[in-house]
């Protein structure tokens, strides 16, 4: 594709088909949105390559983390989490802690990869 601004319409266009589908389907679209990125990637089709987006795929990845990250603070329930069981709350607590910073050192450790870019890996991990 070698544009940035087509390889953003496309990934949109795609993933908002993949999105509509999975409501059809009555499927999580996560699931769907993954296989189509691996599908339509460099790695299958090679149709659609983040490559092409160059320095602008971290400002991108930055954008989508931070409407992921506010949209989570605008839902957030609070006073669930204060009627959740006490085990509940510890999960929710260390073991998310212990799950994002465990999973950032393996990727760090056995990936070499940066310990920022680590840390985000690690994040990525406690919402799925």
């Amino acid at each position: 594709m070698e544009s940035p601004t087509l390889t953003l319409a496309a990934s949109a266009g795609a993933g908002t088909l993949l999105i509509v589908a999975a409501q059809r389907l009555r499927v999580p679209s996560i699931v769907l949105l993954l296989i189509g990125g691996v599908l339509l990637g460099p790695e299958v089709a090679g149709l659609i390559d983040p490559r092409d987006l160059g320095p602008g795929l971290e400002t991108v990845i930055g954008l989508a983390v931070a409407v992921i990250l506010f949209e989570g603070g605008l839902t957030l329930d609070l006073g669930g989490y204060r009627r959740a069981p006490r085990v509940i709350q510890r999960m929710l607590t260390v073991g998310v802690l212990v799950t994002w910073l465990g999973m950032a050192l393996a990727v760090w450790a056995v990936l070499g990869w940066p310990p920022s870019v680590a840390l985000l890996a690690g994040s990525l991990v406690i919402v799925t």
